[in-house]
């Protein structure tokens, strides 16, 4: 099985990174494992396809997240691009491609079970959206230290994820995931890369670290794990 690339960083040429290293990776650990254990739970309670309401409910956040990283990044683009190097932009550009390209995946898995495929941020992950873009307002480097926190704690989730699909026998699901664990490598990568390149005071790295504690606060109060079910035709 194709796995994430999580591991722990503790080291950084930046040096006003250096000082908050240690706190940014004992964050990004612990997020990692309260998700992957409630995402054990989770699949360990389901029935199968049957229980599709569960299901559908788990899907429907995870669906928004990539769509919403979509629009994110187009206007980190739009905004704060020229401050990239070019390649740095393409780089974000290949990101938002995936994370479409992952929007349709998610999407196509909800409606094979009988749900809809949200147009707007589901009550789970409503208080996530708004501080992702509250985040893009503040800084140029804030909505990415806050998608670089939320990526790295939906790891605790995507093998998890494969082996329900695995258990329960549902391929479409199984090769989506697969596909998102090697896309997932490359957002974590470049979202560390533009950290360290562009962190260049202790104004900078203080933004980079609010975004980090204020998304793994979310994270500790399920927004990566909570499902609420509603009725699936």
């Amino acid at each position: 099985m194709a796995r994430v690339n999580e591991r722990v960083r503790r080291k950084t040429d930046n040096r006003f990174l250096a000082p908050l290293i240690d706190e940014i990776e004992d964050l990004r650990e612990r997020s990692i494992a309260e998700v992957r254990s409630k995402t054990d739970g989770f699949w360990e309670t389901q029935d199968g396809a049957e229980d599709r309401e569960a299901l559908v409910a788990w899907f429907q956040p995870r669906c928004w997240r990539e769509i919403d990283y979509v629009f994110m990044l187009g206007e980190e683009i739009r905004r704060y691009g020229f401050g990239f190097e070019r390649k740095h932009v393409t780089a974000l550009a290949k990101q938002l491609f995936q994370e479409a390209e992952h929007y349709e995946s998610v999407g196509r898995i909800i409606v094979g079970l009988g749900g809809e495929v949200p147009t707007e941020p589901p009550p789970s992950a409503r208080d996530w959206s708004a501080f992702l873009w509250e985040c893009l307002d503040r800084h140029p480097l804030s909505a990415i230290a806050a998608w670089y926190m939320s990526e790295t704690a939906a790891t605790g989730t995507l093998e998890g994820i494969v082996a329900g699909g695995e258990r329960f026998d549902m391929p479409g699901v199984v090769t989506a995931y697969q596909q998102i664990i090697k896309d997932e490598a490359f957002h974590l990568g470049l979202g560390r890369l533009l950290l360290e390149r562009y962190v260049a005071s202790q104004a900078d790295a203080n933004e980079v670290l609010r975004s980090i504690r204020g998304m793994a606060e979310l994270v500790s109060h399920g927004s990566h794990t909570d499902v609420r079910t509603t009725p699936v035709a």
